[in-house]
């Protein structure tokens, strides 16, 4: 579980560089990816607290269930608050948000590289294996 955690934390690295970017060249758009990245980050919360412990089948369906509602509705008010709007201002706006949702990944892709991972030992190995294997 602590990579997820570090994953997490990177994420949120990437969603205050992404939000001081926005804010410094596009503040309009910069609620967009806030909401975004909150979106992101608070369904990669659910997915660590879900998956803590013993979990069920049906208890993991209902969280991605769960999560890919809340990403459509965040996407349909996008959508409904900038229908009447050019479309350049609404492709801005989903582009921002997309960027926002895609903060649990970057994390991911980033906490993968060199950087992050370290020489484990023989016996974080064997440990990494046998839960592996269960």
């Amino acid at each position: 579980m602590k990579d997820a955690h570090k994953i997490g934390l990177i994420a949120i690295g990437y969603a205050v560089i992404l939000t001081l970017a926005t804010l410094i060249f596009y503040p309009d758009y910069m609620a967009w990816a806030v909401l975004g990245a909150a979106t992101a980050l608070f369904n990669h919360s659910q997915m660590i607290h879900i998956t803590k412990g013993k979990y069920s089948t049906e208890r993991l369906l209902l969280h991605l269930f769960q999560r890919y509602i809340l990403y459509i509705i965040i996407i349909a008010v996008a959508w409904f608050s900038t229908r009447e709007q050019e479309t350049i201002i609404m492709t801005q706006t989903f582009v921002f948000l997309l960027l926002g949702f895609i903060s649990v990944k970057v994390g991911a892709i980033i906490f993968a590289t060199p950087l992050f991972k370290k020489n484990e030992t023989p016996e974080e190995e064997a440990q990494t294996d046998d839960a592996a294997s269960d």
